[in-house]
């Protein structure tokens, strides 16, 4: 058994033409995508468009999604500034109403069973103490915060996302951050390709260059709010 593992591709349709034509050529059985398949990037629409026509893709859910599917929180909380709900609300319209009930669906976590007593976890972040919504983020975490953030879950791998950071540290569990599949600073997909065997599990970490294919162009094209501030922040390259 092969599985695909990415996250955050965050609107990157390129990124995800890539990570999805590398996962098939390298017989995935099952692809996970582990949260915020949308938000930042100029493609929300056509990135959910060809996800959902993917069979063997599963969906986490990931701030950005969740917003999509539930709506902004209200009140407007103090930490989201003005200019993040112009961009959030920009991305619900482009995508309109048709998906938000698949969406819902999306669960926090997915665990995977691998033998008769071991498991994979795949979770967008920690959780709050409630388990609906996400803790906060810690950019460079240690193995001791790393425990803390995933305290309640006993997994063989834990692989999550949110900071965009790549990271794979072992503590009471392995926890793995593959990075931003769609956020980076040169065209490069990061995913990861886990294959089960019967007496081990291996995981292969790639960085797959793609063609940008306009990308950067469509932010001004489509007037993606605050533009300039995402390319700058999340999509610079070098």
């Amino acid at each position: 058994m092969k599985l695909g593992i990415f996250q955050d591709i965050h609107g990157n349709l390129p990124a995800l033409k890539k990570a999805i034509e590398t996962f098939r050529a390298n017989g995935c059985d099952k692809i996970f995508h582990v949260g915020d398949l949308i938000g930042i990037g100029p493609f929300p629409k056509e990135c959910i468009d060809l996800a959902f026509s993917i069979e063997e893709m599963n969906f986490v859910m990931g701030n950005h999604d969740y917003w999509y599917a539930h709506g902004l929180p209200k009140p407007i909380p103090d930490w989201m500034s003005e200019e993040e709900v112009q961009h959030r609300t920009w991305i619900n319209r482009q995508i309109g109403n048709d998906y938000k009930n698949r969406v819902k669906k999306w669960k926090f976590s997915i665990d995977y069973p691998i033998g008769r007593d071991k498991k994979i976890t795949f979770q967008h972040y920690g959780l709050n103490q409630k388990q609906n919504w996400f803790a906060t983020r810690i950019e460079n975490p240690s193995i001791e915060e790393l425990d803390t953030l995933f305290s309640g879950i006993n997994s063989e791998i834990i692989f999550y996302g949110h900071t965009h950071r790549e990271n794979d540290q072992t503590g009471r569990c392995r926890y793995v951050n593959l990075g931003s599949a769609g956020c980076y600073n040169k065209p490069e997909v990061r995913l990861g390709i886990l294959e089960i065997l019967e007496d081990k599990i291996e995981l292969e970490k790639l960085s797959i260059q793609y063609s940008d294919d306009g990308l950067m162009e469509e932010f001004e094209i489509r007037k993606v709010p605050v533009r300039e501030r995402i390319t700058k922040s999340f999509m610079s390259r070098k």
